[in-house]
């Protein structure tokens, strides 16, 4: 076995084969309002990186393997004074997902409820191994740090 296949199998769910943990070294926070490009929200996390650690991010890698993704969130609603859990589905352009597109969805779909929410850092995407439906679209939980 050569090691990129040791490793890929490592990193996959053999139930799925989808990516156990995706993006945990991206460094991110949802604040600033929703993005109107793809290209701009790219270069406001390459300069994220820059000022932080100057840790090189590769928005055009190819992190999913899939057309479709579920992620699931929470934040803190003020106007019922109680965590709200969501989830939300988004289509990839090409059918499949890079660093970039993924995060800036991702971005685009929580900034409103979470920019004034403690936990608004990103910290990666968990594979979630509960029930999507009963349908093959992997489905992730969105780690959130403060």
């Amino acid at each position: 076995m050569n090691l990129f296949n040791f490793f890929r199998k490592k990193d996959k769910k053999p139930e799925t084969g989808y990516p156990e943990d995706l993006m945990s070294n991206v460094c991110w926070a949802f604040y600033g309002g929703a993005y109107s490009s793809e290209e701009d929200f790219v270069r406001a996390v390459i300069q994220y990186h820059t000022e932080l650690d100057g840790a090189e991010w590769h928005p055009n890698q190819l992190v999913l393997q899939s057309k479709e993704v579920t992620i699931l969130y929470t934040y803190w609603d003020e106007n019922v004074e109680e965590e709200v859990e969501e989830d939300f589905s988004l289509v990839a352009d090409k059918g499949f997902f890079t660093a970039g597109e993924l995060l800036f969805k991702i971005h685009n779909k929580v900034v409103e409820n979470l920019e004034n929410d403690d936990h608004h850092f990103f910290e990666g995407l968990s594979l979630f191994t509960g029930n999507n439906n009963g349908t093959n679209i992997p489905y992730y939980m969105l780690i959130q740090g403060c």
